[in-house]
């Protein structure tokens, strides 16, 4: 096969990629004098940057949220500060205000302490700036006047400026981020003054401007929407001007609405009565049929001017209309649109419960014609690897309009354990309908209005958020604390770490995948001292807190102050990958790298055509490694060679595997996982677990799962393994019927157990299926590209294969039917295979490996 070529957007964000990732190592080095010589040419090279371009390239000025509090009190919350120099004892001088023309408003500042400000940060962050925070609050009712604009004729629109003084220096700028799942990105309008002398203060995000406000005074004002099913009748009047027809506009769709003159207002301004019906049909999308869209209102005069019709709603919470599901609101410029959908689920409030975790939720909701009257609403809290439950309650009339409210449980059961936070992430509130209409859910302004919002909760952060369509959204991370969060903070408990004699505790500490799992042989070896040793505390490094944890094990979280101290004391350490920069093994501990696979790819000094750079952490992590485990004698060459090992190994089979070995203290009931997963008897499980590519982000999926299921029938059943480093990218595909995705299931040794073959390409898991002498199959259409240019490998597999090697999905689909064929067509290819990788994989592995781990005293 040709090699896979790439485009030249990611060759470029790979580039991007590996110099950020050069200079985060330069930042982070272990040698003090190279971080603070990088620290200081970073701030040369910033300083001379601003002299010759004129922009402060060190400048953060960044807009968290945004919200009238009034008709012209405008509140801005955010932060400002110079990257290089923190206000270690006060907090800086800020000043904000509006300007245009030599013409300034100045802002109210009251300065915050804010430990989102350090977790927003840029990496090698080493000042803390939880104190550049503010809240600024504008009177902008002298914007009323009409000599403070002319109605957006052309003038510069008012931009928002700060400054910060302190640390001896003094900068301004304007905003150059702002948060985008919240209210600085759902600017509204404010809308003030009598029909006769309206006026629209509109916010804006003017890219490289920042925030801006316009003032505008509307030609056309709605008096009075009504609503009818899809009929609208609208009251409007205007600056003096005569209309003379109107459209309502929606993705590239436009339908004619009647338009009469309608006598004068109070103001003696001439009103007009727009009547007609409003589409029915739904614009389609590159995607399908759209199920929510925004119709604009635009009217014309006699000469052919095209005119927006502004509203007074702004802010307003939209009002279901029974019947319909057309809703009135305003957008972002203050025009009014005609919100349309297959029905509407309004959030009217979000109440963060924190014992137990859990979100209590009410609104409205309206149901359309294309919801049948029978149909329930359901609803959901769905991320991408996980789905979290919302039990909620529809009371819906006989007119499709009705009141809802909601309970849902934060902590969620996933795989039949224990409930636990839920995974880090965003989630999206969505709801359907019995009959699988996807029914819209929008926050109500006030709901917006508050985000983003931060709760501590046990276990985890959340922030309550709004996106698109002011979806209402959660976003969950890691439960660190306000002295934890952020760059600087673990800069400094990192030097806490390094900089104390520790004392050891009788304890282990165990990784597996950087924290991603509490798996593989740390897993296996955990059990096993559980078992026989059970005065020893176990502590797991895991970087959430929805990581399931073997029972009696202690979870300490990546970045806590509780997970830092048990690296320190642990008399013991056990991982499966990289300890990486952060680790500094004690003297007194006891470091087993039990690795997590066998090898047919090449790994460590192996891999040809490395930087010194990488060469040089490499050897420098196997420093801190004082025992190796190998699976078998090939594995052990490889480990001598990949990592210039010439210290203790123990060459004693995988502990993960002794599961699969009958006869085992730990062999596991393959039936009893199958009914779990929800596998008939009389079914062929095939799992399906593909590796990593570097030069992919996203899980490999080469093969059509759904088009496999399809063709093989109901007679079988796809377990979707995806590699640990591709979970967090990527939906899951558990819709996909006949498809099980087990992407997130705690124990991969498990599901050899569940399933009658395996297909695989390069991954370490031909090595331990193999322990089971089932039928595996090798599906690598990209071998020719991964041997030669991507990783390399150590032996030719199409030579010593247990399996067919193949490289079209048709070849696949026809051997997974025949699979009854392949133990005797490939018998003597899996004798050679077994000998050779598991003849030490014999049940027995975890008690030999720990028996000779705990001998070992420092």
């Amino acid at each position: 096969m040709s090699p896979v070529r790439l485009d030249p957007a990611t060759v470029r964000r790979l580039a991007r990629e590996r110099v950020r990732a050069a200079l985060v190592e330069l930042a982070h080095s272990e040698d003090p004098r190279v971080a603070a010589g990088y620290r200081r040419a970073r701030q040369a090279a910033r300083t001379l940057g601003s002299q010759v371009t004129g922009r402060q390239l060190g400048w953060v000025a960044h807009l968290r949220a945004v919200a009238w509090t009034g008709p012209t009190t405008l509140e801005l919350r955010g932060w400002a500060y110079e990257r290089g120099y923190g206000h270690p004892d006060a907090p800086p001088a800020t000043t904000v205000w509006l300007e245009r023309g030599g013409r300034r408003i100045e802002a109210e500042v009251v300065m915050r302490h804010d430990a989102e400000v350090n977790a927003a940060a840029p990496q090698a962050s080493e000042h803390d700036y939880a104190n550049t925070a503010f809240t600024a609050t504008f009177d902008v009712s002298a914007l009323l006047d009409d000599a403070a604009g002319d109605d957006d004729g052309g003038r510069e629109p008012w931009v928002v400026h700060v400054r910060v003084v302190g640390a001896g220096r003094d900068r301004t700028g304007t905003f150059l981020t702002r948060y985008r799942f919240g209210a600085a990105r759902h600017l509204l309008a404010s809308t003030s003054g009598t029909p006769g002398s309206t006026v629209q203060l509109v916010p804006r995000w003017a890219g490289q401007r920042g925030l801006v406000v316009r003032r505008q005074r509307p030609a056309v004002l709605a008096r009075s929407v009504e609503i009818d099913g899809h009929d609208v009748s609208l009251l409007v009047s205007t600056d003096g001007r005569a209309l003379a027809g109107a459209v309502v506009r929606s993705a590239g769709q436009e339908s004619d609405l009647t338009c009469a003159a309608e006598g004068h207002d109070e103001a003696g301004r001439p009103m007009f009565r727009i009547t007609g019906a409003v589409p029915r049909t739904m614009p389609v999308t590159d995607e399908g049929e759209s199920f929510s869209v925004e119709r604009a209102l635009r009217v014309s005069t006699a000469d052919g001017e095209t005119l927006r019709v502004a509203t007074a709603l702004d802010g307003t919470a939209p009002e279901p209309v029974p019947g319909s599901t057309l809703l009135a609101s305003a957008d972002a410029d203050g025009g009014l649109v005609l919100l349309d959908g297959p029905g509407r689920v309004l959030v009217d409030d979000v109440t963060v419960v924190a014992h137990p975790p859990s979100l209590e939720l009410r609104g409205r909701h309206v149901l359309g014609e294309r919801a049948a009257a029978d149909e329930t609403l359901t609803m959901v809290l769905a991320g991408a690897r996980q789905v979290l439950p919302v039990e909620a309650t529809f009371v819906t009339g006989p007119d499709g309009t009705g009141t809802w409210t909601a309970h849902a449980p934060l902590l969620a059961s996933v795989w039949g354990r224990r409930p636990l936070p839920p995974r880090i992430g965003s989630y999206v509130l969505r709801a359907r309908t019995s009959g699988g209409t996807v029914v819209p859910v929008s926050g109500v302004p006030e709901v917006v209005r508050r985000t983003p919002e931060l709760h501590h909760l046990p276990g985890f952060r959340l922030r309550l958020l709004s996106g698109g369509g002011r979806s209402v959204r959660l976003a969950v991370s890691a439960p660190r604390r306000d002295d934890e969060a952020g760059s600087f903070h673990q800069r400094r408990l990192e030097r806490l770490y390094k900089g104390r004699r520790w004392s050891p505790r009788n304890a282990v500490y165990f990784e597996s995948f950087y924290g991603r799992g509490a798996t593989c042989n740390p897993y296996a070896i955990d059990r096993e001292i559980a078992a026989r040793y059970p005065q020893l505390t176990r502590f797991w490094g895991v970087v959430d807190a929805s990581t399931p944890v073997p029972d009696g094990a202690i979870t300490v979280v990546r970045g806590t102050s509780e997970w830092w101290h048990a690296r320190a004391t642990s008399r013991y350490v056990v991982a499966n990958d990289w300890l990486r920069r952060t680790f500094s093994p004690q003297p007194f501990q006891v470091v087993l790298q039990t690795w997590h696979g066998s090898m047919l790819k090449r790994i460590g000094l192996d891999r040809s055509g490395q930087p010194q750079s990488k060469i040089d952490t490499i050897r420098l992590e196997q420093s801190k490694w004082d025992v190796l485990l190998s699976q078998n004698h090939h594995s052990s060459v490889i480990l001598s060679s990949a990592y210039d090992w010439h210290r203790t190994l123990f060459e004693e089979g995988y502990p993960r595997n002794d599961p699969l070995t009958p006869g085992s203290p730990y062999a596991g009931d393959g039936a009893a996982i199958r009914e779990q997963l929800g596998i008939r008897p009389d079914q062929t499980a095939v799992l399906y677990a593909p590796t990593w590519r570097e030069n992919m982000t996203s899980m490999v999926t080469f093969l059509d799962l759904e088009r496999l299921s399809t063709e093989l029938g109901e007679g079988y059943v796809i377990l979707l393994r995806g590699h640990s480093r591709t979970v967090k990218f990527g939906a899951s595909l558990s819709e996909v019927p006949g498809v099980i995705d087990v992407t997130t299931y705690p124990e991969v040794t498990d599901l050899f157990l569940a399933a009658d073959a395996m297909i695989t390409d390069y991954s370490s898991v031909m090595f331990d299926y193999s322990v089971t002498r089932r039928p595996m199959i090798f599906f690598v259409p990209d071998m020719d590209d991964y041997r030669d240019s991507l990783r390399g490998v150590y032996f030719d597999l199409s030579e010593v294969a247990p399996g067919p090697v193949l490289s079209t999905q048709d070849e696949v689909t026809r051997a997974v039917r025949e699979l009854d064929r392949a133990g005797e067509r490939y018998a003597d290819l899996y004798d050679a295979w077994v000998e050779r990788f598991n003849h030490l994989d014999d049940g027995h592995s975890a008690e030999r490996v720990v028996r000779r781990l705990l001998a070992i005293r420092k």
